[in-house]
């Protein structure tokens, strides 16, 4: 009993890791920076730290006899696993696979995206110019190509409301510094993408893999010519 309730301790302290969500926090601000939070662990993956530089060990001398590659007896190749379901299959095989496969990251994205969340995104563009009708036209254009996207993030993704932000600005007077910047902060919940991924590779397994390692075989009627001929 004692050793059953230890395991599911530990059972229960990994999901309970797991759940919690893995922070990441992307800023542009002249540079691209990326870091990573998760429980205790924090972690800036761009720009990486400088690796530390490891001591060569010195190379011993093979024998010459070692260094004389011996030839290779090539005898006759078998058509691969590929091959093989394109003669049984023709396109249409790899094409409903291919649908197959599709149908299956359809419902793999959809649990993908439980586990995202938009904690926070904030967007400035500058506009420098000194012709308002010239910054009137390029505001148009920048306010169809950026609010859209974000629209569609708000309304398809989980985020916090009102935490999805972009302010586009004119600037006459040319005091900005930088014509882009950018903050998010991005959670991903490790359990879910886990779950998702499991699932991912069920259907992948009994979908399409056993689709496919079946149709690589021969069938029936060609077996049968084969092992007459043999038999003759």
């Amino acid at each position: 009993m004692i050793a059953l309730a230890i395991i599911l301790g530990l059972i229960f302290l990994i999901i309970a890791a797991l759940a919690v969500p893995v922070v990441l926090q992307v800023e542009y601000n002249e540079s691209l920076q990326l870091k990573l939070r998760w429980l205790f662990l924090r972690r800036q993956l761009v720009p990486a730290p400088p690796a530390k530089k490891k001591k060569e060990k010195p190379k011993k001398d093979k024998p010459e006899s070692e260094k004389q590659d011996k030839p290779k007896e090539e005898g006759p190749k078998k058509p691969n696993i590929f091959a093989r379901y394109y003669e049984y299959q023709g396109v249409a095989g790899f094409v409903e696979l291919l649908r197959r496969t599709v149908a299956a990251l359809k419902k793999f994205r959809h649990g993908l995206w439980l586990s995202f969340c938009i904690r926070d995104l904030n967007l400035a563009i500058r506009l420098p110019g000194d012709d308002p009708e010239q910054l009137a036209v390029q505001y148009g254009k920048i306010s169809a190509m950026v609010f859209p996207p974000l629209g569609w993030l708000a309304a398809s993704l989980r985020t916090k409301k009102g935490h999805v932000r972009a302010n586009i600005y004119p600037d006459f007077l040319g005091q900005g510094k930088r014509e882009i910047a950018c903050r998010a902060t991005v959670s991903i919940i490790p359990l879910f993408v886990l779950v998702s991924g499991f699932m991912l590779l069920v259907r992948l397994g009994f979908r399409v893999v056993l689709k496919f390692v079946r149709g690589a075989r021969p069938p029936k009627e060609l077996k049968q010519k084969t092992s007459m001929q043999k038999e003759r």
